[in-house]
This record gives structure tokens, sequence and C-alpha cells, in this order.
């Protein structure tokens, strides 16, 4: 038997003694030594569930990983959701969105508007929605004299927001085609509601690089109408015709 044949034949052995410790062991039949092979056995066994879990693990780890690659975090909603969170009795050196719409919702009752305007608080910042009429003539841009004053505290609250949020106009019609002589479709109409706002705003002092305007016509609808009709249309109308500052 040549050099290189023993050389392999002692790698081979030793390999097999690292693989099978107890071969040798279970040859052997001394009690004793019989016995603390069975316990080197079942704890070799008892071990291999380690392999299983490591497997899990690292297949879960690596699905996170995928996830969090794929997810866009906002550091606005996070902020949101936190100040929705602070106690309440703590005071507060500015406000923030819960404590603005906290305000405005006391001006909404105390001007009797809980019909035609509506404040909401979400994670995506506070939305105060106003029924077109409240703010406008039917099919103008121009501002409704006649609420101007019933409406004022609600602007008024909007307008003292901090520096740090930003304001977004949005200007929603129903899916009724314009027929007036001032627009030529209800994208230039919602838009030009929206630019109104911001004018408003802009007389209360509000930085204009802290606002924007957004026209949707009738394509985000609050209430569908579809398969409605007569007065449950109208009033599904009546609801899509509105404008939402968003306090973000």
């Amino acid at each position: 038997m040549t050099a290189g044949q023993d050389l392999l034949n002692q790698t081979r052995t030793s390999i097999s003694e690292e693989l099978n410790p107890l071969s040798e062991v279970s040859q052997n039949t001394d009690a004793p030594e019989i016995t603390m092979a069975k316990k080197l056995r079942g704890k070799k066994k008892e071990a291999l569930w380690l392999l299983s879990f490591a497997d899990m693990t690292l297949i879960l780890m690596s699905f996170f990983a995928l996830m969090l690659s794929f997810s866009s975090f906002s550091t606005n909603k996070f902020e949101n959701v936190k100040e929705g969170m602070q106690d309440k009795s703590r005071p507060l050196k500015q406000d923030n969105l819960r404590t603005i719409s906290e305000k405005v919702q006391k001006a909404i009752e105390k001007n009797d508007l809980k019909n035609t305007v509506q404040v909401t608080f979400t994670a995506n910042g506070t939305a105060i929605e106003f029924k077109d009429a409240l703010l406008f003539s039917s099919g103008s841009a121009d501002s409704n004299k006649k609420f101007a004053k019933v409406v004022d505290s609600v602007m008024s609250v909007i307008a003292k927001a901090p520096p740090k949020y930003k304001l977004v106009f949005e200007g929603h019609t129903d899916d009724v085609p314009y027929r007036g002589k001032e627009f030529k479709s209800n994208w230039e109409l919602s838009a030009a509601r929206g630019f109104s706002m911001l004018r408003e705003f802009e007389s209360r002092g509000v930085d204009q690089r802290r606002m924007s305007v957004l026209a949707f016509a009738h394509t985000k609808p609050k209430v569908p109408i579809e398969g409605k009709k007569d007065k449950t249309l109208e009033d599904a109308r009546g609801a899509n015709r509105r404008v939402v500052i968003r306090i973000e």
C-alpha cells in the first residue's frame, strides 16, 4: 500500500470518528460505557431542534429585511401618531395637530356648523371638510359673503397653525358637467376654489411656501353615485361638492 493510500485511509478514519464519536463506544459491551453512549446519543438528538430553529430564524430575518426594504417610512405620519398619543394633561409650548383639531371642533360647535363642517384627525394629519355652499356661491369660486362671519373663527384657528405644518387646499365637485361661462370644466372650478382658499389664508398671514392646491374635480367622490336615483343621488352629489383643508 502506498503512502498516499495510507494518508487517505487515515483521513477517512479521522472524519468517520468526528462524525460518529460513539461508534467505538457502541461496540464495547461494558454496561457503563453503553449507558454513557445512550446518554450522548440522546443529547445529540435533543440538539437537532436547534438546526431547525436556526433555519427558521434566518428565514424570518430575511423576510422582515425584505419587507423593510420595500416599505416607505413617513416621518410626518410617525409624528402625527406620536402627537395623538401625548398626554392631554401635559402643557404644550405650541399647538400640535391634536390640539388644532380640538380647537376647530370647538369653533364648529360654537357656530352650529356640525352639518356643514367636519374635522378628522388621522396619521396623515388633520382634515377640515366644508360643504361647498358654505364657502362659495353655486358654480363659482367667489366666497359666499353670507357665511363669511360664521366660518371666520374656524379659519382663524387653521391660520394660527404652527409654521412647521403645511396647508393643502383640495377642491372637489360632483359629476355634473359645468355649464357656466366662467370656467371650461369642473377641473378649472375645483382648482379656482382651491386658489381662492389659498388667497384667503395668504391674507391672514400664512406663508405661501406652506400652502399648496389640489384639484380633483369629480374624480374622488366622498359618496359613490352608482345605482342612486332621485333624492339619494342629489344627496350624494351634494356630499361630493366640498372643499377640504388638510394640515400636515
